[in-house]
């Protein structure tokens, strides 16, 4: 987390671009100059964005020190900053916040290892499933599911995919990756909550919360980007007003028409959804 050009990895000089892999029962010896501050994410094996390839590729690999895109690096640490700052903004007392920081992380960390591996992309296509079953069951899965949060895993489940696969569909349909959809999600999502909310007996922090934001000053940033106005307005906005009747349905355009059956054709009301965020990462 700092002053990496101060520290010797099994005798290799860190640079900004620099981290390192630990592996199980894999010695390496730290020599530094300065007191540094370290901070380490741990993978299970079994996670469901490390792909068989992904793993294949770490087993096989050797020595501690590596190097990636600077930009990954500068998105975890900026991540693992927050959560660790004690700002009162950040809260990861429910569950739903805490799995929502832990996806975030993961997925910065994990692009970090293909980006040092030089890792590529296969392409999907049969025989094993293709794009638009894929879209299909993912599509499925969020209108099946809405008024409650998801995460990426739920989507992987539901297609029988890999991250990176359902990453690498994402892009190419969306334009954007699942996570980064699934925020904007998650945000229209707690809007249609708050405007059904009683705001004499629930707050935004609770509301919110249930949903997976953890950091709420971002929440609320982008929250008022998209919307024109901060949660706490929404939420004392009276029943029956004309808000109400509004279609919070964000991906009503998309699963209406969209099955296993068709191919996906993008509707003008899609760009909504690449909307950008102000988030720790770029593409997720």
């Amino acid at each position: 987390m700092t002053k990496p050009q101060s520290i010797r990895i099994d005798g290799q000089r860190l640079d900004s671009n620099s981290f390192i892999v630990l592996k199980q029962n894999q010695p390496f010896t730290f020599a530094g100059q300065d007191v540094t501050r370290w901070a380490g994410v741990t993978l299970p094996v079994d996670h469901h964005a490390l792909g068989p390839e992904l793993l294949e590729k770490l087993h096989a690999g050797e020595g501690a020190c590596t190097r990636t895109e600077p930009l990954r690096l500068e998105q975890l640490r900026w991540l693992v900053g927050r959560i660790c700052c004690g700002n009162p903004t950040i809260d990861l007392t429910d569950p739903a916040a805490a799995k929502m920081a832990e996806q975030e992380i993961s997925a910065v960390a994990v692009r970090a290892l293909e980006r040092s591996l030089r890792l590529q992309l296969r392409p999907i296509g049969r025989p094993h499933l293709s794009r638009e079953r894929v879209i299909a069951r993912a599509l499925e899965l969020i209108r099946a599911h809405e008024g409650q949060p998801l995460f990426t895993s739920d989507l992987c489940r539901a297609a029988g995919v890999s991250e990176r696969t359902l990453r690498n569909t994402f892009n190419e349909y969306f334009g954007v990756g699942p996570i980064r959809l699934l925020k904007m999600r998650q945000l229209r999502e707690i809007r249609a909550a708050l405007l059904a909310a009683d705001p004499a007996h629930e707050t935004v922090a609770s509301i919110a919360g249930r949903f997976g934001v953890w950091d709420f000053s971002l929440f609320a940033r982008n929250y008022k980007r998209l919307f024109g106005e901060s949660p706490s307005q929404t939420l004392r906005t009276p029943a029956g007003s004309s808000e109400h009747a509004d279609d919070t349905s964000w991906l009503g355009y998309a699963v209406r028409k969209f099955t296993d059956d068709f191919v996906y054709a993008a509707p003008r009301s899609l760009s909504a959804a690449a909307t950008p965020l102000q988030t720790g990462s770029n593409e997720q």
